[in-house]
């Protein structure tokens, strides 16, 4: 899991960020064409009007953006709604465009007399041209008022996914952390009637255990912390079996111990192969590995149990971690358990 911290610009900032990008926007799409046309007229009286109409269809803009679009979104029939204000809006604008440009449009380019007719068609194209224009900008409007509630809608879904996936890890973590200490309050209490200097190493032990695990309340630890935990657990658990069984440990950070990792994922098995690996028969052993190479962490865990203990290695434990891969690795988290005989093996990949 990558523990990476982003800067994000804050509220006041994206506003402005937003503001300054619409404008920019604007600015090129309806008063560069109006510089670039103004060069190539000699009087100038086009000149202010060109610019006067760009003001109109920047307002159209952001009186569509701010104003008609929030009256018709989540309203009965909000379609219908948004086409009949952005009529009116069009119209409105268009009125004050012909009346801004009625005289200058009787002014057609060339030497030649020209009929009434001609005039109008020259009228007519004025309009036609700033029509498609203030149709345009006010559609843009829509598209990108809409982008703008899509993006928030987006943010809000992926906040509350985010904000229920932490409010679960911490109801599997309450969840672990009791189940933990039970089980190692009930190794300690048999210890105390069977070796009670034993039960005092153990005790020891516990605190150093319950202290990582009260303290190390962060969303990631090292692994080599990690493995250091497991390895207390171990050799409190050894306190208990004495020589009775057979475990064979090998814990290896390789060079990945300072690397991530979500904490207590391998506490659960490893209970579980103390718990039902305790057969009581000659000869059973427990093998625990977790070794870590080039960011892939590898534990295999196998225990022999009783034929009729095998369905209790899915208890809530490994319910829960699973259920917390899933969370925080998703595909980069691999865990399988088969059964052999009488041999349980647990297996968890995690690519760091």
């Amino acid at each position: 899991m990558n523990d990476r911290h982003i800067l994000q610009p804050s509220p006041v900032a994206q506003k402005w960020m937003k503001i300054f990008t619409h404008l920019l926007c604007l600015g090129i799409i309806f008063i560069l064409p109006e510089v670039i046309v103004s060069k190539s007229i000699p009087d100038g009286m086009v000149h202010w009007r060109g610019y006067v109409k760009s003001v109109i269809f920047v307002g159209v803009f952001y009186l569509n953006y701010y104003y008609v679009i929030d009256r018709c979104l989540g309203k009965p029939r909000w379609a219908l709604r948004l086409i009949g204000w952005n009529l009116l809006v069009i119209l409105i604008n268009m009125t004050l465009v012909y009346i801004l440009f009625f005289h200058v449009s009787t002014d057609i380019p060339g030497n030649v007399r020209h009929t009434p007719h001609d005039v109008m068609m020259h009228r007519l194209g004025f309009i036609v041209r700033d029509g498609v224009m203030v149709l345009l900008t006010a559609a843009l409007s829509v598209a990108m008022k809409l982008s703008d509630y899509w993006m928030s809608l987006n943010n809000r879904s992926k906040e509350l996914t985010a904000m229920q996936q932490r409010e679960e890890l911490e109801s599997l973590k309450k969840q672990l952390n009791p189940h933990f200490l039970f089980n190692t309050l009930n190794t300690i209490y048999a210890l105390i009637s069977i070796d009670p200097e034993k039960a005092c190493a153990a005790v020891h032990e516990l605190s150093r255990l319950l202290r990582y695990v009260l303290y190390e309340n962060t969303p990631t630890v090292r692994l080599g912390d990690e493995i250091e935990f497991v390895n207390n657990y171990i050799k409190l658990m050894k306190l208990r079996l004495g020589d009775s069984m057979a475990v064979h440990v090998t814990l290896d950070a390789g060079d990945c111990g300072e690397c991530r990792i979500a904490p207590l994922l391998f506490i659960s098995p490893v209970e579980n192969a103390f718990k039902y690996g305790n057969t009581g028969r000659p000869g059973d052993d427990i093998a625990i590995s977790i070794k870590c190479h080039d960011g892939l962490v590898d534990c295999v865990i196998k225990n022999h149990f009783l034929p009729i203990d095998g369905d209790s290695h899915c208890g809530i434990g490994i319910v829960n971690l699973r259920r917390r891969l899933e969370l925080i690795y998703g595909d980069n988290a691999e865990m399988h358990t088969d059964i052999d005989g009488d041999m349980y093996i647990f297996k968890l990949k995690i690519k760091l």
